[in-house]
């Protein structure tokens, strides 16, 4: 697909703050509130924006992550699809993404003990466990989340990137804030107003609430579901096996990814691998150039590097999934009104 300079600079001020304002956005790409709108509908038909979603740090509510990489055995499309819509609707699982390489299919699943992790992980093998095979767990530690500069011409941004994990004072929320971030989690452009209808309060209630979770850190931000691959580029995962790490390597790694205009995303895991790191490329050709460049800056640190192809990056991405159920019935609800 041809790329537009004013779509990429739409989509970069979007991943910004993907709760801006057609008005603020404008401002920041030189258009008209008006041709922004028009233009992000055009991105939405297209499918090259699938949504908007609220950056929730679940480590500051009590929650771990945890990555389960699997690949499909005895399988047709029809069991693919059975297993991946089961999947999706399990209340811990926010993140859901089919993969080429090594493994099928990777999912995030938050939990508060292992124990939790154990007993679900358990339920969905006693269920799919014969079509899903080579199982690998990778813990969550850390999670930083980077704007793509390549959209700006590798643009630095000022901004604060997302942070998540580490060991976070935890955070208490009442039922208003937890049903806040349930509708915000995958709608997080819309208005005020509209969540005022939906949740029964007054809109200046939900701004100071809303003002509130952000000051705490458990909203981290507000990010658009960009399918890359529906705009020219191709989206990896990298599994990193590290030895000889410190904290300044370990810095220097989530710097370096940060930095990168084209990694978007750097995990600290506990498991096979160490470090996991999305990024998106025009071609395979880009990605054997960044990984030459990794491995060069890290050559006493990277004993193995396994890449995977992602096709369907964010399948199911739901920061807050705890309350599906309840929030299907509340935007239910509203679209009957």
């Amino acid at each position: 697909m041809k790329r537009d300079t004013k779509d990429r600079k739409i989509l970069s001020a979007l991943d910004l703050n993907a709760r801006a304002t057609f008005q603020e956005i404008g401002k920041r790409v030189g258009l008209s509130k008006e041709v922004v709108l028009y233009r992000i509908r055009r991105l939405e038909k297209r499918r090259i924006l699938l949504g908007y979603t609220t950056l929730v740090n679940f480590s500051k509510l009590g929650y771990t992550g945890f990555g389960i990489f699997s690949r499909f055995q005895n399988v047709n499309e029809q069991v693919k699809i059975e297993t991946l819509d089961y999947l999706k609707n399990i209340p811990e699982i926010y993140w859901i993404a089919t993969l080429g390489g090594k493994f099928d299919l990777s999912f995030g699943v938050m939990c508060k003990s292992i124990f939790q992790f154990n007993k679900l992980y358990y339920q969905i093998l006693n269920k799919y466990g014969k079509n899903l095979t080579d199982n690998k767990i990778a813990i969550r530690s850390e999670l930083r989340q980077s704007k793509r500069s390549y959209l700006d011409n590798n643009k630095k941004q000022v901004s604060k990137f997302p942070l998540f994990g580490e060991e976070p004072e935890l955070e208490i929320i009442d039922s208003l804030d937890s049903n806040i971030l349930s509708i915000l989690s995958t709608q997080a452009r819309m208005p005020i107003v509209e969540l005022a209808q939906i949740l029964k309060k007054p809109a200046s209630t939900l701004t100071f609430r809303i003002r509130d979770l952000e000051k705490r850190k458990i909203i981290q931000g507000y990010t658009p579901h960009i399918k890359s691959q529906n705009y020219g580029m191709q989206s990896y995962r990298l599994l990193l096996f590290l030895e000889n790490m410190n904290e300044t390597s370990r810095k220097k790694l989530f710097n370096y990814a940060q930095e990168n205009p084209f990694m978007i995303l750097a995990v600290e895991t506990v498991g096979e691998w160490n470090f996991e790191v999305t990024l998106e490329v025009e071609s395979h050709e880009q990605l054997q150039i960044e990984l030459s460049k990794l491995r060069n800056t890290f050559m006493g640190n990277i004993r193995n590097v396994e890449s995977l192809i992602m096709f369907e990056d964010d399948l199911l991405y739901d920061p807050y999934p705890l309350k599906k159920k309840q929030r299907e019935l509340l935007l239910k609800n509203k679209a009957l009104k």
